[in-house]
């Protein structure tokens, strides 16, 4: 029997400044028909509702967050809610100087995760929006002053493969910790001037794909400790072994790996595609409550209009999922 989840994630908005190509549409909410941003009185009342049943890391995500008006609100609001709460904040570095005070206020309860995925912008005639600018440069640097835990979180295709040790190293430099992925296939990407949906996706996502050993062997040589697992928030989804460099890290997530699922998966028809496994639970635009990354809609759970009561049964209900899981490999 697994340790109650207390996580979650929060899919504030489908708005985003960037256009990367291994994105979809509307960013992790769930839905790709239904785009927006959360109301905030409405988000309000089930966060509230996910912490009295025992979920008290949340983390926040898009889109992109910080082009969200009432973000520093929200921050606060979580805050209020009990001295155990904790945000992982998920960002592209776009808005985040608005923030900055809120962060520092509460740094000892927030972790913030930028996503850096190349040194340059241009990498192999491809675009990535979300490279280390001297603005992303200097907010890091801003962040790492203040004492704020900052984490790049970097995703490794075929295109960007050859800039991935510099910037590891670059992100060491400059005092934070790294979070090395590899590109999840799915159904949908934003792509290259193009977007792909079904098999055409699942297609440009494996031409994409890139394995991890390269990296892997790179940071061994230049770590002083590893550790098979290592996680920081959250247990499930896919394996994490880290890296260590004094105080600093860096982790590898792997779909290679397997991930952990949970027995309602075997029935599910997307079961044998399905990479990410049983991560999180998730409150995409919408307001539907299901397992980050799950494509199966029985396991979807309506928020709007539901009584506090219905809210409540409905995260008592995707909570039982995350009970009984175990890792298992499917490919």
């Amino acid at each position: 029997m697994s340790k109650r989840i207390n996580y979650i994630a929060i899919a504030l908005t489908t708005k985003c400044n960037c256009n990367c190509f291994y994105c979809k549409e509307t960013g992790e909410s769930i839905l790709p028909s239904i785009k927006g941003t959360w109301d905030f009185n409405d988000l309000k009342k089930v966060t509230s509702i996910a912490y009295s049943v025992g979920l008290t890391t949340f983390r926040i995500t898009g889109g992109e967050p910080t082009m969200v008006e009432y973000l520093p609100e929200l921050i606060k609001y979580i805050m209020s809610l009990g001295n155990d709460t904790k945000i992982r904040l998920n960002t592209n570095g776009y808005n985040i100087e608005y923030i900055l005070d809120i962060l520092e206020i509460y740094r000892e309860r927030i972790d913030v995760m930028i996503s850096v995925d190349s040194l340059n912008e241009y990498v192999n005639d491809v675009h990535y929006p979300k490279y280390l600018s001297s603005k992303t440069e200097k907010i890091t640097k801003e962040l790492v002053k203040k004492r704020i835990s900052t984490r790049f979180n970097i995703v490794v295709t075929k295109t960007n493969y050859s800039e991935v040790k510099s910037l590891i190293d670059k992100a060491l430099a400059l005092g934070v910790n790294v979070k090395i992925l590899d590109l999840i296939v799915r159904n949908e990407y934003l792509g290259n001037g193009k977007k792909f949906h079904d098999e055409d996706a699942v297609n440009f996502g494996v031409s994409m794909y890139q394995e991890l050993s390269g990296v892997e062997v790179y940071l061994k040589s230049i770590s002083a400790k590893t550790q098979e697992k290592h996680y920081v928030s959250n247990a499930n989804g896919i394996p994490m072994s880290s890296y260590f460099l004094g105080n600093q890290w860096v982790q590898v997530k792997d779909s290679s790996k397997g991930a952990m699922y949970a027995k309602e998966c075997k029935n599910c028809s997307f079961y044998n595609t399905c990479y990410e496994g049983v991560f999180s639970p998730l409150l995409s635009v919408g307001e539907i409550l299901h397992i980050s990354g799950c494509m199966n809609n029985k396991l979807y759970y309506q928020l709007k209009g539901k009584s506090e009561k219905e809210i409540r049964r409905s995260f008592e209900e995707i909570l039982k999922i995350f009970e009984s899981i175990e890792l298992i490999s499917i490919k």
